[in-house]
């Protein structure tokens, strides 16, 4: 069923061009995205992580990199063509998977992490509640995603996001109906303030968000409140 999933077909035609496509569209500065979100995970020391939406594994490589505490990791995607990417890479524990209905039993995990991948849930909500039930009591969920910056940027980038992008990415042979919809993708997800009201709705607690590249991006978060769940690991 994972296979028929439209977004994860999408991801299958630009895969091979998407790790050029994000270090070109930009500038570079999605690596330090990534490096920052790999710092703070490293500051909780887990044990156990998820990184869903795991695509070509730029930042599950990051946060092992940066981890050594880590001793249990799977990446997690719908898209096989991008999973193959992260195997290239010499990522393992890589599964086909939607994030609303996860192959992992409860308090699974000490962190899960969604990097660019959240406004692509065909359900945000019962996403949140699912990864919610397979994080540990306390755990903690992070989210990088793209935002829309402060008003006096917006204009540009929405022109820079829109018009331009598609454009761009077609002229290096990625189907630009992709990225078309992936510019909108971003132009309809919801504002920081609003996410937050998302995640508390799922269940979570001690929300936050912080901004990066004037408001380009921001790094999202939200804690399990602290019960007693079962803590076994992969369903059988």
């Amino acid at each position: 069923m994972t296979q028929q999933n439209p977004i994860g077909k999408l991801f299958d035609k630009v895969a091979r061009r998407y790790d050029f496509l994000n270090h070109f569209l930009s500038l570079g500065i999605d690596v330090l995205w990534r490096k920052r979100l790999a710092r703070k995970v490293a500051d909780l020391k887990p044990s156990s992580l998820l990184d869903l939406a795991t695509g070509s594994g730029d930042l599950l490589l990051a946060i092992l990199k940066n981890s050594p505490t880590i001793l249990r990791y799977y990446g997690v995607d719908i898209s096989q063509e991008m999973l193959a990417l992260a195997k290239e890479k010499g990522l393992d524990n890589l599964l086909i998977a939607d994030a609303s209905s996860l192959p992992f039993v409860e308090s699974s995990f000490d962190v899960v992490t969604v990097a660019f991948g959240l406004r692509n849930f065909q359900d945000r909500m019962l996403a949140l509640r699912e990864i919610l039930r397979v994080l540990r009591p306390g755990g903690t969920l992070y989210v990088l995603e793209f935002s829309k910056p402060t008003a006096i940027l917006r204009p540009f980038y929405l022109f820079y996001l829109q018009k331009l992008i598609p454009l761009l990415a077609s002229f290096v042979g990625a189907p630009k109906d992709a990225y078309i919809y992936l510019a909108q993708s971003i132009v309809d997800f919801p504002q920081a303030k609003e996410l937050v009201g998302l995640f508390q709705n799922a269940g979570f607690e001690g929300c936050g968000f912080v901004p990066m590249t004037f408001g380009i991006v921001m790094i999202h978060w939200g804690k399990k409140p602290e019960i007693v769940l079962n803590k076994s690991a992969l369903k059988t």
